[in-house]
């Protein structure tokens, strides 16, 4: 099998992550099968569809047409069967729990032509918690999308234990051909790469907050305007490029990172408790839930001028 034998794409799924998903598809000429439960929430799923279009031609990505054509591009059904048999591609995009996704896989390897690749968006689990029962075990993977998917450029492209590099090396061509950034892992570990990464981060900033090291909100101001502001051009890598550390001192460098290998972030019993407490209480920190919509609406705004500013050529 080869990048051009896939025609057509499907996406099971049509939540969060799955419109979103099926806008990348669409956008650059796939025709797209979108599938969920019941139709109530394949309504909800082309409302948000049709809300991000009108967002891309507000912001310039797109023209009213190109808006027009994406829509046009993509169907929707309840039938699984559907929407397996007529799929060269197809990404799953439900519940995160094994099980289900368990439950789902092994009815797409039953109802897929032999050709089709089935890919999962799962964001923590790895395949082998729920793929292992595949019969086409060298065409199943992940593809890890960042939320919003149709807008955050950058997308995990993770090998499972019998992924073939025929599989892999065909879902980062597709990728990149939906105008995507494919980053490769390599091995199969939960929460893969970026997670791990951004997971760090976020449990050092809930034991600093629930010590009194600082309130959240100066937390949350102090990652916006340093690293955070940097973070558009350059990552940790580049950073100690562009910093100059590697040109500090032999002893500096290697004290440096012996504080980073072996950071004092043991949270106590008592900064443990704090932050389970604050996690239960199931509020966010500083959105209003009343303007809950309105929040997204302006994330999704300030990420699609990043987006164009950033990673969209004029080139179409």
């Amino acid at each position: 099998m080869i990048l051009e034998d896939i025609k057509k794409v499907g996406v099971v799924g049509a939540g969060t992550m799955g419109y979103g998903i099926a806008i990348n598809f669409a956008l650059w000429g796939y025709p797209i099968i979108m599938s969920d439960i019941n139709d109530k929430i394949l309504q909800q799923s082309v409302k948000n569809i049709k809300s991000a279009m009108s967002l891309f031609v507000k912001e310039e990505l797109i023209t009213d047409e190109q808006a027009d054509d994406t829509i046009s591009r993509i169907a929707t059904t309840t039938d699984l069967a559907k929407l397996a048999i007529n799929s060269d591609f197809i990404t799953e995009a439900i519940i995160e729990k094994s099980t289900d996704k368990r439950k789902l896989f092994n009815q797409l390897d039953e109802l897929c032509p032999p050709h089709t690749i089935i890919v999962s968006n799962t964001s923590s689990l790895v395949l082998s918690d729920f793929g292992s029962d595949v019969n086409r075990q060298d065409k199943i993977g992940i593809t890890h999308y960042f939320a919003p998917p149709h807008i955050v450029p950058g997308v995990e492209v993770v090998k499972g234990p019998g992924t073939s590099d025929e599989t892999f090396d065909i879902t980062y061509s597709l990728l990149k051909k939906i105008r995507k950034i494919p980053i490769r892992v390599l091995k199969e570990l939960p929460g893969y790469l970026l997670n791990r990464i951004q997971g760090a981060m976020s449990r050092e900033a809930n034991r600093l907050w629930a010590e009194g090291v600082a309130t959240a909100e100066d937390i949350e101001l102090g990652v916006k305007s340093t690293f955070g502001f940097r973070m558009p051009h350059e990552g940790p890598m580049m950073h100690y490029d562009v910093a100059g550390i590697w040109k500090w001192p032999k002893d500096v460098r290697t004290a440096m990172s012996a504080r980073r290998s072996n950071p004092e972030s043991e949270i106590s019993a008592e900064a443990a408790q704090k932050i389970q407490q604050r996690m239960a209480e199931g509020k966010p920190w500083f959105v209003d839930p009343e303007r809950f919509d309105e929040a997204i609406e302006k994330r999704d705004t300030e990420y699609a001028r990043r987006l164009k500013d950033l990673y969209w050529t004029k080139e179409r």
